[in-house]
């Protein structure tokens, strides 16, 4: 009897961790753009309590990041986000970091790991947020990248690299700013 709870409980395990892999999966098959039909905005507080509003990084690349202090993956990112920032980042690239977690461990955490970019509390409320964005399984760490225009060009659930940096980063840097639409004159 005991023999057979164990093979029970390891095919349930093991089917657990297939359904997993398959939503993992189904997560990374980011949709279109065009599939996107706003760009949710953001106004969260940054590590010195005040707002910071999407609208503040107009016209630039902006790289979201969900993330938080105790999340090993979003640990592992973090210097291929500074250091995207620092190389991009008078380039017209915006790094935001939205921490799902507390004030005073992201505070320190941003501190030990020198973040030059904002870094915005957003708790566990950024779960939505990041839905809101696309991430379907609710899982971090979790990027958007947005292009000049405000619009959502990629989307990556889990570590983003340096490669993957590199392939996406340039092409939307080097495009250019669509001039705002103006009504014609009559």
């Amino acid at each position: 009897m005991k023999r057979l709870t164990q093979t029970v409980l390891l095919g349930l395990l093991g089917l657990g961790a297939a359904i997993l892999g398959i939503e993992v999966w189904r997560a990374r098959e980011a949709p279109e753009p065009a599939q996107v039909l706003q760009t949710p905005q953001i106004a969260l507080p940054d590590l010195e309590g005040q707002i910071w509003r999407s609208d503040s990084a107009q016209g630039k690349v902006v790289l979201i990041n969900f993330w938080a202090s105790w999340c090993a993956p979003c640990v592992k990112e973090v210097p291929a986000l500074v250091e995207a920032q620092r190389h991009w980042g008078d380039h017209g690239l915006q790094v935001v970091g939205i921490a799902l977690d507390q004030g005073e461990p992201v505070r320190a955490f941003a501190q030990r790991m020198a973040i030059n970019y904002p870094v915005l509390l957003a708790g566990m409320d950024g779960f939505d947020l990041s839905q809101a964005f696309g991430n379907e399984i609710l899982s971090i760490p979790f990027s958007v990248i947005l292009d000049r225009a405000g619009q959502v060009r990629h989307r990556h659930l889990g570590i983003l690299t340096p490669e993957q940096l590199r392939d996406w980063i340039p092409p939307l840097l080097a495009e250019p700013v669509a001039p705002p639409s103006l009504p014609q004159a009559e």
